[in-house]
């Protein structure tokens, strides 16, 4: 079938062509279909049997353009093949926490894959201030399955520069590379800035030379190192969630790069939504101090769970006694070397994670945590101390020696008043 734009009434006689289909539904005229998508880039539909609710499948769609902007912003519809191969392949590595594929159409840059029929978005339940008790365990454990199995300490050297090749999405990566590492800090026109942002908030960025050659210097490691295949767009509007359940979806801006950017970018998100919460809670009548420790709690247990699981895979991996230094005639140079790779991941993490906080609050689509808070001085403040917390964690990353150490300097830095 050529490619159209779907809509809710003509998708069930699409499905009813797809092989897979007819064997997951018995009538395809009794299809219940309702599009959600609310994100930036493409059309999200839900379709349910009536009568029979375990017959029920998402079916996403890229159309020839980002949906957040319209057709004068054209995007290629490749990124949906881009997306599919991610979810199979991050879906074999952790079945756990990424959604099953059902059928794949590359014509119609479409995939069905399973419902999550109990779940939410996950940031839409820490905006409502939800306690996750298995979140962080459950990313970390994803990140560190998705990030090691792709890299060169896993993969064979030949079968990872395949996967390299295969796994190019250049449109998409400059997206990122114009979105969060370019346009934030040169005065774009696609930048949005906040009513409320005092101008010097803004010449923070923008004339703040350290902070430009540090942006600058996390921009070319995105672009240049290739040491895993990444999700590309982890944020908690990626990831959907229950209190015993966490999965990864939306893997589109999939590509090979920095390991940090993935978990950085999740790291990013709890912060942001740690400095909304401070008016969110008090808005709803709560005290903000136990639920915005769950959040810092949760970016501890993150990287801590991260950096132990990702550790004993590569131990794992090399117990026979070959490693990727070679043997290791001392019995000691195998663990020096794995210290100092986590030290470069979490500088890394760190470096990205300020990029993503900086980009979401003067650049282009913001996070709903900050931008839906309605009251414009409460909604300044967490914007201001989003910039200063992501300015600190990208100028002192090299120096930081503890997600503890971290996490201190964003409670203070989260509590500074507008003129500090």
């Amino acid at each position: 079938m050529p490619f159209q734009v779907l809509t809710a009434a003509a998708l069930p006689a699409y499905l009813a062509t797809l092989p897979p289909m007819q064997e997951r539904f018995t009538d395809f005229e009794a299809l219940d279909v309702a599009e959600v998508g609310d994100g930036n880039v493409n059309f999200v539909f839900l379709v349910t049997q009536r009568g029979a609710p375990e017959r029920t499948v998402c079916v996403k769609q890229a159309v020839p353009y980002l949906r957040c902007v319209g057709e004068s912003w054209p995007l290629t519809r490749h990124r949906m093949d881009v997306e599919v191969r991610a979810l199979r392949e991050f879906g074999a590595l952790c079945p756990q926490h990424v959604p099953a594929v059902y059928a794949a159409d590359s014509e119609m840059s479409l995939v069905v894959m399973q419902r999550l029929c109990n779940h939410r978005i996950l940031r839409l339940g820490l905006i409502d201030g939800l306690v996750y008790p298995r979140m962080s365990d459950h990313i970390s454990t994803y990140l560190a399955r998705t990030l090691f199995f792709t890299s060169d300490l896993y993969l064979a050297p030949d079968a990872k520069k395949a996967a390299v090749a295969g796994a190019s999405n250049p449109e998409l990566c400059r997206i990122t590379e114009d979105l969060v590492f370019t346009h934030p800090y040169d005065d774009s026109p696609t930048n949005a800035y906040p009513p409320g942002l005092p101008p010097r908030a803004i010449e923070r960025l923008q004339r703040n030379p350290p902070l430009r050659a540090a942006v600058g210097e996390m921009k070319y490691a995105f672009m240049t190192a290739t040491e895993a295949r990444l999700h590309g767009d982890l944020h908690t509007g990626s990831v959907m969630a229950n209190a015993e359940e966490t999965f990864v979806i939306d893997p589109e801006f999939s590509f090979y790069g920095p390991m940090g950017f993935d978990v950085g970018a999740f790291i990013a998100n709890l912060f942001l939504a740690y400095v909304a919460q401070e008016h969110r809670q008090r808005d709803a009548g709560r005290d903000p101090a136990p639920y915005r420790e769950w959040l810092l709690q949760s970016a501890v247990e993150t990287w801590e769970g991260f950096e132990r699981k990702f550790l004993a895979l590569w131990r794992e991996h090399e117990a026979d006694g070959t490693g990727f230094i070679g043997r290791d005639l001392d019995g000691e140079s195998a663990e020096v070397f794995r210290a100092a790779f986590m030290r470069h991941v979490f500088a890394d993490t760190l470096g990205f994670a300020a990029c993503k906080m900086m980009r979401r609050i003067v650049g282009l689509a913001k996070v709903a945590d900050i931008a839906g808070i309605t009251d414009v001085a409460a909604r300044t403040l967490a914007e201001v101390r989003a910039l200063r917390i992501a300015e600190h964690l990208i100028l002192s990353r090299h120096a930081f020696g503890s997600i503890g150490a971290v996490v201190a300097a964003v409670e203070r830095l989260g509590a500074t008043p507008l003129d500090a």
